[in-house]
C-alpha cells in the first residue's frame, strides 16, 4: 500500500531535517517488508535559511514543492496534498508537522491501528511537550485534549494536524483541506466535516511524538500591546482572522454561538485579560507554529 507523507515548512531548517531523519529511519525499516511504500511531499514556503537546498542534498528522494512564503500551514498542506493526489492514487495520506520528533514505531503504530479499523478511520497521534504534558492530539467536542490509552485506540471528535493518518476511504469523501483557511482551523474543520459524514476518528494508543506548545500569550490578547497591534495580530494569518474563525465556528457550533464567539473575540482584544492563556489553553491552543 502506498503512503504519501505531507509536510510544509518555513525557515526551520534544522527542525525540518531532524523530522525527515526520524521519518526515513522508520519508513526505511518498514519498506523492507514490502507491505508499504512511502513518498514524501514537502512544500517549502519561501524559506530563506536554505531549508530546501539542505533537504535536496540530504534527502534527494523528497519531492520538494517551492512557494513564495504566503501559504502558511493550511495552504501549504493543501498544495502538498494536491500534488501527491495528482501524481498517484495513494492509499494513505500522512500529515506531519516538521517541528515534531517522532517516537520509535510511531508511523507503524498509526498504520497498524488503521488496519484495525479496516483503513476507514482517521487516526491521530498524540504529542507531549518537554515536561511530558500532552500538547497536541485528539480532542473532545469541547476541545479538551484526550489522554491516549496505552493499548487501544479511543474515539475523538477533533484533532490537531501535527501527526494524522488519513486513509483513502476518508479522502475520497472529504477531499483536501478547506481552501477557505490560511494557517489554522483546517485540521479542526477536517475533523468536523468527517463527523458530518460519519467517518470514524480515533486517537492512536500511546504517545507518538514530542512537540512543544506555542509559547506565551497570543499578541492579540496581550494587554501590554496597543489596541492597534492587538487587532493587527488578531487579523494576521497566525492570529484569528475573523472571517476564517467565523466560518469554522458556524460549522462547529452553529450560527448563534458563532456570533457570540465573534463578539467574545473582539471583547478580548478590546479588554485583554492577563490570564487569558491560562484560562483557555486547553480550549483554544490549536494554532500551528
Amino acid at each position: 500500500m502506498d503512503v504519501a507523507i505531507l509536510m510544509t515548512c518555513y525557515n526551520r531548517r534544522e527542525k525540518t531535517l531532524s523530522c525527515l531523519f526520524d521519518c526515513y529511519r522508520q519508513i526505511d525499516a518498514m519498506s523492507g517488508s514490502g507491505t508499504y511504500s512511502f513518498s514524501c511531499y514537502l512544500v517549502d514556503d519561501g524559506s530563506t535559511d536554505g531549508t530546501a537546498e539542505a533537504v535536496a542534498q540530504q534527502f534527494p528522494q523528497v519531492r520538494i514543492i517551492r512557494s513564495d512564503g504566503n501559504l502558511y500551514w493550511n495552504q501549504g498542506m493543501r498544495l502538498a496534498w494536491d500534488t501527491a493526489a495528482n501524481e498517484k492514487d495513494f492509499d494513505f495520506y500522512l500529515w506531519i508537522n516538521d517541528d515534531i520528533r517522532l517516537h520509535e514505531g510511531a508511523i507503524a503504530s498509526l498504520l497498524e491501528n488503521s488496519e484495525f479499523f479496516r483503513h476507514k478511520a482517521i487516526v491521530a497521534g498524540t504529542a507531549v511537550d518537554q515536561d511530558g504534558n500532552i500538547s497536541y492530539g485528539g480532542r473532545t467536542r469541547s476541545m479538551k485534549l484526550i489522554d491516549p490509552d496505552p493499548t487501544i485506540p479511543v474515539p475523538c471528535y477533533l484533532f490537531n494536524g501535527n501527526l494524522v493518518l488519513v486513509p483513502k476511504a476518508a479522502y475520497s469523501v472529504l477531499g483536501n483541506l478547506d481552501p477557505s483557511y490560511t494557517h489554522s482551523f483546517g485540521d479542526f474543520d477536517y475533523a468536523v466535516r468527517a463527523a458530518w459524514k460519519d467517518i470514524p476518528k480515533v486517537v492512536c494508543p500511546g504517545i507518538l511524538c514530542d512537540c512543544d506548545r506555542n509559547p506565551g500569550i497570543p499578541a492579540w490578547a496581550d494587554p501590554a500591546d496597543t489596541l492597534r497591534k492587538r487587532y493587527h495580530s488578531l487579523l494576521s494569518p497566525k492570529g484569528r482572522p475573523l472571517g476564517e474563525q467565523f466560518r469554522f465556528d458556524v460549522r462547529y457550533m452553529g450560527l448563534i454561538r458563532a456570533v457570540l464567539h465573534f463578539i467574545s473575540l473582539n471583547a478580548k482584544v478590546l479588554f485583554p485579560i492577563k490570564n487569558y492563556l491560562r484560562k483557555t489553553s486547553d480550549e483554544q491552543d490549536h494554532l500551528h507554529s
